[in-house]
């Protein structure tokens, strides 16, 4: 949490592998759960490949009260951009983790844990960032369940939830989550 002036910034990352649904999750929540009179921009902020990837990030900013803005990113999940990754993730007060669910992705999902963990313990400030995990596209068939994909992944210790970024199928209430802990901690701060 940044205090520049009368105003305080948080800083909320969407972090998964490539095509993991980041995009699609910030777009659906953008679009469908904040109200217009909170939104700073008439559209999300992106960089985009040619063929439609994140190419360095996604941002939209949100107006949560008078003096509280809410800065969501998404980091790309290309491996070549990985330097973007890692300077997105300085001093994040809030991580989305989504997990691609799809039986083909176990592996790379596994890099990017082992990615995630590697900053948690290296970049100022991630260690005391609140995470979710988004187990992601629960609407597609030959997917793992998230019981079985926490465990694997090593991911049991964070509060999850069970989604579609395309259907915005527990987008809402992984929001909502990720609000209160992250204006929880203002309070205790004595900040809000």
């Amino acid at each position: 949490m940044k205090l520049i002036k009368d105003k305080i910034y948080i800083k909320i990352i969407f972090f998964g592998t490539a095509l993991a649904g980041k995009t699609t999750s910030l777009q659906w929540l953008f679009d469908n759960i904040i109200p217009d009179k909170m939104k700073i921009t008439d559209d999300i902020t992106s960089i985009k490949t040619s063929f439609g990837q994140t190419l360095l990030f996604d941002f939209v900013p949100i107006q949560l009260g008078n003096n509280i803005i809410l800065r969501m990113y998404t980091a790309t999940g290309q491996d070549y951009y990985r330097s973007t990754r890692k300077m997105l993730f300085e001093e994040a007060d809030g991580i989305f983790f989504i997990i691609d669910s799809q039986k083909e992705e176990l592996e790379h999902n596994q890099e990017f844990v082992d990615e995630f963990k590697n900053y948690l313990s290296n970049i100022k400030g991630v260690k005391d960032a609140d995470v979710i995990v988004i187990f992601n596209k629960h609407d597609l068939k030959e997917v793992y369940t998230p019981d079985y994909l926490k465990e694997k992944l090593g991911l049991k210790n964070y509060p999850y939830f069970k989604a579609s970024a395309v259907t915005g199928e527990n987008l809402k209430q992984a929001f909502i989550a990720m609000l209160e802990k992250v204006l929880s901690r203002l309070k205790e701060k004595g900040i809000a």
